[in-house]
């Protein structure tokens, strides 16, 4: 990174005071780091104020500050940008760093489940084409994003963005900022439901991805989400969709197996023979609009399953492996309905004796949490898994599991996770198989490690 000063107030549109011929090297938000030739942007919080470690960013070398122009600081040892929002200045630069690279294709990705394994997929694929910078980790959102943006290499040529959302707006500027090529909504589920009223309110905020699009751009949408197919001819872009059921859409898996012993699936699109270090029907869906944008970017079909053969799931996403004989299936990072019985699926179809789940709230449900919770407790009995349970809404799971069964289950319900790996150790065994899922609030590898260390 080599920006001006004044490339940098020209792009957030800010007032400059007390400036000076200087470089910026860095784009920085944490006011802990080394920050020499680095700019520091005071964004707010929910809960924090970049704002009160302005003057700790500038002790610790920062030569450049951006700040809201209504917060009153001075300095004379570090360059002061005064403008409208923080926030909005440090995606506005994003955008800005972008443009200086001669980037050939930016894919947006974004639903309410799996969009971590689509981006993943996606990044496979068009590796095999271009040098690819993906976000890492949980970088989707508005300070994620543009730092991936600021981590780009010159000689990358391909951007895969995931863009996550609590609220409305937020994916719309994430879109403004990356402005994709190809986009991807891959399903419409229930997360954030109780911020957005409605899944109509969930699919009104994924579709605020086509607002940073041109309209020769193309958006790759799932035909089997009612939802998502109501919208064919509405987008104003050029419109791809993917499918199992829907017989309409434009690319439809078929023949699909699953090898649940090596974690593998296999399915064919137009004729052609796939397969995916993965299991379930779930990311057979995750991987199809890989395949799609690979064809629009004149991939060949024996490049895409080289893609595929490269994919490796994000950290605590279902990833399987065996612990002393007991198979783990480490879902931890994130939850939400649709999830929870993809993983039970999963779960339902491993060859071992005993199926375990051990599962904690979904936040974000709002007043459908009762409902969402129930319906899990309701698939547990009818696939007749083992259930234990902790958390404050996953009482409902608990209580439709007991309604479910008439009484006699074999359930585990308490509001102290430290207790679970210890009831558990008499309870599983080597022919157990056991799911570990929940809300990224609930911490759940706390209690996958508590039980590694237990068994």
């Amino acid at each position: 990174m080599n920006l001006s000063i004044a490339e940098i107030a020209g792009a957030v549109k800010g007032q400059i005071l007390n400036n000076k011929d200087i470089k910026i090297k860095k784009i920085s938000t944490d006011s802990r780091e080394n920050l020499e030739d680095c700019v520091f942007f005071a964004l707010k919080g929910e809960i924090v104020d970049g704002h009160d470690f302005t003057e700790k960013a500038v002790e610790n070398g920062a030569a450049a500050v951006v700040i809201n122009k209504d917060y009153n600081y001075d300095s004379k040892h570090a360059v002061i940008i005064r403008v409208e929002n923080t926030s909005q200045a440090f995606l506005d630069l994003a955008k800005y760093y972008k443009s200086k690279f001669e980037i050939d294709l930016t894919v947006g990705i974004t639903g309410s489940v799996g969009k971590t394994a689509v981006k993943e997929f996606m990044y496979a694929v068009m590796s095999q084409k271009y040098k690819t910078r993906k976000n890492e980790g949980n970088f989707n959102n508005e300070v994620g994003l543009p730092k991936t943006i600021f981590s780009l290499q010159e000689n990358e040529r391909a951007l895969v963005l995931e863009m996550g959302m609590n609220s409305f707006g937020e994916i719309s500027r994430l879109s403004r900022t990356a402005e994709p090529d190809i986009s991807v909504i891959n399903n419409i589920g229930t997360s954030h439901i109780g911020s957005l009223g409605s899944r109509e309110g969930i699919k009104k905020a994924k579709l605020e991805i086509l607002d940073g699009m041109s309209a020769e751009s193309s958006i790759i949408l799932n035909a089997d989400e009612p939802l998502l197919y109501a919208e064919k001819g509405k987008t104003s872009k050029r419109e791809y969709f993917f499918g199992i059921e829907n017989k309409n859409a434009d690319f439809i898996a078929e023949n699909i197996s699953f090898d649940y012993e090596n974690n593998a699936s296999y399915f064919s699109i137009s004729g052609i023979d796939f397969n995916i270090p993965a299991v379930g029907l779930h990311n057979v869906y995750n991987a199809m609009p890989a395949y799609i944008a690979g064809k629009l970017c004149g991939i060949k079909d024996e490049q895409i399953q080289a893609g595929f053969n490269n994919f490796e799931n994000a950290k605590m996403r279902q990833n399987i492996y065996d612990h002393n004989g007991i198979t783990i299936i480490d879902d931890c990072y994130n939850s939400s309905l649709e999830s929870v019985l993809a993983a039970l699926e999963t779960l339902a179809n491993i060859n071992k004796k005993y199926k375990v789940a051990v599962l904690s709230d979904i936040l974000e449900c709002g007043e459908f949490a009762d409902e969402i919770h129930g319906r899990i407790g309701e698939a547990i009995v009818e696939k007749n898994i083992s259930a234990y349970l902790f958390g404050e809404k996953s009482k409902a799971t608990y209580d439709a599991i007991v309604r479910s069964s008439g009484g006699e289950y074999d359930a585990f319900y308490t509001d102290d996770k430290s207790d679970i790996a210890l009831v558990m150790h008499g309870d599983v065994g080597k022919e157990s198989a056991v799911l570990f899922k929940a809300s990224r609030g609930m911490a759940m590898e706390t209690v996958l490690e508590d039980f590694k260390r237990l068994f």
